[in-house]
């Protein structure tokens, strides 16, 4: 199976258990939807949202953005569900099963806001890809997204580094290798710290939301060395950060 596969199946997996574990998704979502609402966009823009999951983002923009029609996009079909059943049958709304790298378009269809919540880290090509988003957006249009950066993670790896081990968790860029990735990007960043009953608790959180794939060409640790990493992330608070870095790009002139 693919990497892009194994995330699909992950998420797929994780849809029924999202909304119980995803509290950092939550806020995430909640402070994206306010910087989005700020932005100089139509009276009633076309959007378009990339990884939608179970509807966190767009539940928050509802009561902030009119919009003329939405269309609510994931790689997991179980995902897409979720947001259906969440929002129902709301006029001038979609859902679309769909790689947000991939995007299921033609050349002539144009968005006012393309928007995405945390699933940008999954992609293989971000500078590409995201590039590629840009040129979907209509003329005074806006690309919004949030990401992990790169301190996210950090007690986790550091347990790891304690005991002369690698973790398995992607390595995220720095919020200043983003904006230097696309012409006029702006981006900001935001550290959450998360506290857990244990470390099995954080891996659990990691399973509930369907984030634990890991690296390309890494793999599991043995039972044994995962014993001594969780021992020794407890050891430090069980604790954990995301670094979220929140970007958004105007259409190019």
């Amino acid at each position: 199976m693919t990497r892009k596969g194994q995330v699909r199946e992950a998420f797929g997996l994780a849809a029924a258990t999202y909304d119980r574990h995803a509290d950092i998704q939550r806020h995430v979502a909640r402070r994206l939807a306010g910087m989005v609402a700020g932005l100089p966009l139509p009276p009633r823009p076309r959007v378009l949202e990339i990884g939608c999951g179970t509807g966190f983002l767009h539940e928050a923009l509802q009561p902030r953005l009119a919009y003329g029609e939405w269309i609510f996009s994931d790689l997991s079909p179980d995902m897409a569900a979720r947001a259906r059943e969440r929002f129902g049958a709301l006029p001038h709304t979609r859902y679309v099963v769909m790689d947000g790298e991939q995007p299921c378009f033609g050349l002539d269809v144009r968005f006012d806001l393309i928007v995405s919540s945390l699933s940008f880290q999954w992609f293989e090509r971000l500078g590409e890809s995201v590039a590629a988003l840009r040129r979907m957006l209509a003329p005074g249009g806006w690309l919004a997204f949030t990401t992990m950066a790169r301190d996210s993670f950090h007690e986790w790896r550091q347990a790891h580094r304690q005991l002369g081990l690698e973790a398995a968790t992607p390595a995220y860029p720095a919020p200043a290798e983003l904006a230097a990735l696309w012409p006029g990007a702006s981006v900001d960043e935001e550290h959450i710290t998360q506290g857990y009953q244990s470390g099995r608790d954080f891996l659990r959180q990691l399973k509930g939301i369907g984030a634990q794939v890991p690296a390309p060409g890494r793999q599991p640790l043995t039972p044994g060395a995962l014993a001594r990493v969780i021992r020794c992330f407890e050891d430090h608070g069980a604790r954990s950060t995301y670094h979220v870095a929140t970007c958004r790009l105007p259409a190019e002139c």
